[in-house]
């Protein structure tokens, strides 16, 4: 199911709600930071990650269960781990972008290339969002961004990994369009030695970007539909 009719269905029809899932689309359709958007009542900021937000993911990180912090590369509850991803940011490797409700992180993205030239068409996609903000499409808004960045930077390909046992991260992903590409069996192990499986999830950026814009035109039709048959 696409991210347009997810909404439709999730909101049952009714017009204001419509009319806040455009929004939303509207305002993911373009890399425009920063910007701020509402979320259950509390203001977001979205931006680019800076070298003064590393106590900020230092806390974020640390609040965070331990079964999200299995596909990570770095271990960013460590400060080693979150300087490393700061150079990388600023040597052009990553772009993240972070999301604060005040003066917390409550979710970033990051698009991450390795450099080789095969594979320089393709990106990985990396994603977390606090526990208590799941659920109230800030994730969307942080994918919908992260794809914005991957166009800027002539990516076609976007990749994402996560255990197979994260079932929210794989109804979300698939939700937005992605699609199993391979299962890697006992790939990750945990800080307690345990090994689990890992699932690889794969979407075409400009096929995305396709489907982003047929189903902003659904969310506009409907939402105009309904306010005609007020």
């Amino acid at each position: 199911m696409g991210l347009g009719r997810w909404m439709l269905r999730a909101f049952g029809g009714r017009l204001s709600e419509l009319e806040e899932a455009r929004r939303l689309q509207d305002q993911a359709s373009r890399l425009n930071l920063p910007f701020e958007v509402e979320f259950a009542g509390k203001p977001v900021l979205f931006r680019e990650i800076e070298a003064a937000d590393a106590d900020r993911v230092l806390r974020f990180a640390r609040a965070l269960p331990e079964h999200d912090l299995l596909f990570l590369r770095r271990d960013i509850t460590q400060r080693d781990g979150v300087a490393a991803w700061l150079a990388d940011v600023a040597e052009g490797k990553y772009s993240s972008i972070v999301a604060l409700a005040g003066e917390e992180l409550v979710g970033y993205a990051t698009v991450a290339q390795d450099g080789m030239t095969w594979t320089r068409h393709v990106g990985e996609l990396r994603i977390l969002v606090a526990p208590a903000m799941r659920g109230m499409g800030l994730g969307s808004l942080l994918v919908q961004q992260a794809f914005a960045i991957a166009t800027a930077r002539g990516i076609r390909k976007l990749v994402a990994q996560m255990t197979v046992d994260q079932e929210g991260a794989i109804k979300g992903f698939d939700r937005l369009g992605f699609s199993q590409e391979a299962v890697l069996k006992r790939h990750v192990m945990d800080r307690e030695g345990a090994l689990h499986d890992l699932q690889i999830m794969a979407l075409d950026v400009a096929e995305f970007d396709s489907q982003l814009t047929r189903e902003r035109l659904t969310v506009v039709a409907s939402s105009e539909s309904l306010a005609n048959s007020l």
